[in-house]
């Protein structure tokens, strides 16, 4: 027998499949957009029409938040990422709070950097 029928782990089953793809984010690239979108749309709301519908439009765009950070995590997750139990905790925050979906986006960035270098796609 030997010794690589006795290796096991991450690193392993990379050598198995043979040239890898690099990461990309599906959703990532609109997240920015989007909350672009929906700052402007909140100030204006909030500005001419009051604070009730402001906060909709808070809601709303926090649905969004959340969806395309699920989203896009889960793509990340299918492209071998693992994340662990911190997804619930970005999908959570997306949704409540105001400052989530830019730290996702910095964030994510980091990840995904940190997993093309390991897979040597990235000089």
């Amino acid at each position: 027998m030997s010794t690589d029928e006795y290796r096991r782990g991450r690193a392993v089953e990379r050598e198995r499949q043979g040239k890898q793809r690099p990461v990309r984010g599906r959703y990532r690239g609109v997240l920015p957009i989007i909350y672009a979108i929906g700052l402007v749309i909140f100030t204006v709301v909030s500005l001419y029409i009051g604070p009730e519908p402001a906060f909709a439009v808070y809601l709303v765009t926090h649905v969004f938040y959340a969806g395309l950070v699920r989203a896009d995590i889960n793509s990340l997750r299918g492209q071998g990422i693992e994340w662990g139990l911190s997804r619930h905790l970005w999908f959570g925050a997306a949704f409540a709070l105001p400052f989530v979906a830019p730290a996702y986006y910095l964030y994510s960035r980091r990840v995904i950097r940190r997993e093309n270098e390991s897979r040597e796609l990235v000089a």
